[in-house]
């Protein structure tokens, strides 16, 4: 079944039927309603490539994210493909720690907009200088303090205050010694948690922190080895937070290993609150964040800018807040941390 045979069904030209498909706007409303029922009665499919030549088009996104290891990016691609899928585009998947050297930018001329994290970038050069090459549109998730000339489109989580409110609510317990899982790297979300953590303790001088350094790739294996260390310590700590659940999970394990009760003698929250977090034994407390919805908001934001045209500046907001299970005591209300 090819379009010439749809549109002799259809009673109607070969353009037409081009039109309903890739300009619905220019047909219609009675002629389309007429050829999409014959395309379904007929199951046809267009032929992507042919749609591409005729139209300039792809009907393709592509989402950069630097790892499918982690559950958290996992999330921001199904978030994205859903919105994407129901306006019957295509979704492209890059992971740029997987990149080669040279390659760590997808092919633009097979795409018509990207999502792009932003999390491996440290500055504003560094980031400017990957997107400036591009000849697409473009949503950031992440930082939306760098001042990129266009000004971006972005959304991002309040993942400072998340931080802020794992430590607020494990010195309230009592804890004064504290292990921190971060991530490695010299990217702006990490050196933002960072900075949390730093501020925190300045504002708390009679409390403590060793912190271990974590690569994406590796993050399990990695966590383990780090909280051996922090276990290592003339005086381990009694709390713990890491930068995302993979992270804690791998400090679960260690822990587990050597004889040290959660939470009991090691009270440990996550970030990102990932689907297995409240399947593992213990229940894993952490910082819950929308993680879909900053896929499928950017997705939207994507979306409305390849309608428009338009080169709107806006940035997104999503809180975070405190989800408390079975890796910490409990002995007080998460409510006033949030």
């Amino acid at each position: 079944m090819n379009i010439r045979e749809i549109a002799k069904l259809a009673g109607v030209s070969v353009a037409t039927v081009s039109r309903s498909i890739n300009q619905p706007e220019k047909v219609s409303p009675t002629t389309r309603q007429r050829i999409l029922e014959t395309i379904r009665e007929l199951n046809y499919v267009p032929n992507p490539s042919a749609q591409s030549l005729s139209t300039g088009l792809t009907h393709t996104v592509a989402c950069v994210v630097p790892t499918l290891r982690n559950e958290f990016f996992n999330q921001l691609v199904e978030g994205c493909q859903k919105v994407l899928t129901a306006s019957n585009y295509r979704l492209l998947v890059y992971s740029s720690k997987s990149a080669l050297p040279g390659q760590n930018k997808p092919d633009q001329r097979s795409v018509d907009g990207m999502v792009v994290y932003v999390s491996d970038f440290a500055n504003e050069e560094a980031l400017q200088a990957y997107l400036q090459g591009f000849q697409v549109p473009y949503v950031l998730i992440g930082n939306p303090e760098f001042q990129l000339i266009p000004p971006p489109i972005s959304v991002y989580l309040e993942d400072y205050e998340g931080v802020q409110t794992a430590l607020r609510y494990l010195y309230a317990e009592g804890n004064r010694r504290f292990g921190v899982l971060a991530a490695a790297g010299d990217s702006f979300a990490s050196g933002r948690r960072v900075q949390a953590v730093h501020n925190f303790f300045v504002q708390h001088p009679d409390a403590s922190y060793h912190m271990e350094i974590v690569d994406y790739g590796e993050q399990l294996a990695q966590a383990l080895e780090g909280t051996r260390r922090i276990l290592a310590l003339d005086q381990p700590p009694t709390a713990m937070i890491t930068f995302n659940d993979m992270m804690a999970f791998g400090a679960m394990r260690c822990l587990h290993s050597a004889g040290v009760r959660i939470p009991e003698e090691m009270e440990i929250i996550g970030f990102d609150d990932i689907p297995l977090s409240r399947y593992m034994t213990p229940a894993l407390s952490t910082i819950a964040a929308p993680n879909r919805k900053l896929g499928e908001k950017a997705a939207e934001l994507l979306l409305r800018r390849l309608s428009t045209g338009n080169d709107f500046a806006q940035c997104v907001l999503y809180p975070v807040e405190l989800r408390l299970r079975e890796t910490t005591k409990n002995l007080v209300s998460a409510e006033i941390f949030s």
